[in-house]
C-alpha cells in the first residue's frame, strides 16, 4: 500500500485553516454577544436615569421660571420654559435620530 503523501498534507491543512477560521468566527460570536448584552444591560440603565431625572429637570425649570419672573422686572434674562417635558423632549429626539438613520440607510 502507497500513501499519498500530497494529499494528506492538503487535507490536514485544509482541515486545520477550516478550523482556525471557525475558531475565529465563533471568538466574533461569543464578542458580538458579549457587546449586545452590555449595550442592553446600559440602556436599561439609562432609561432608568432618565425616569428618575427627568421629573427633577422639570421641577427645576419651573422654579427657575418663577425665579426669574421675580429677579428680572426687565425682563433682560430670556429664558422659555419647553412646552413638552423632558421625558417627551427625550422620546421626540429619539424619534428624530431613528427616522433620519432609516432616511441616510435608504438606497436612493
Amino acid at each position: 500500500m502507497k500513501l499519498d503523501w500530497n494529499k494528506i498534507v492538503s487535507n490536514a491543512v485544509t482541515v486545520l485553516v477550516a478550523s482556525v477560521f471557525m475558531g475565529a468566527a465563533l471568538q466574533l460570536w461569543n464578542g458580538v454577544q458579549t457587546i449586545d448584552q452590555r449595550i442592553d444591560a446600559n440602556l436599561t440603565d439609562i432609561k432608568a436615569t432618565q425616569s428618575i431625572l427627568a421629573p427633577k429637570v422639570d421641577m427645576i425649570e419651573e422654579r427657575l421660571a418663577d425665579i426669574l419672573k421675580h429677579l428680572d422686572q426687565d425682563n433682560y434674562i430670556a429664558f422659555e420654559k419647553p412646552e413638552k417635558g423632558s421625558l417627551e423632549l427625550i422620546d421626540d429626539e429619539y424619534s428624530n435620530r431613528q427616522m433620519m438613520q432609516q432616511n441616510q440607510r435608504a438606497p436612493r
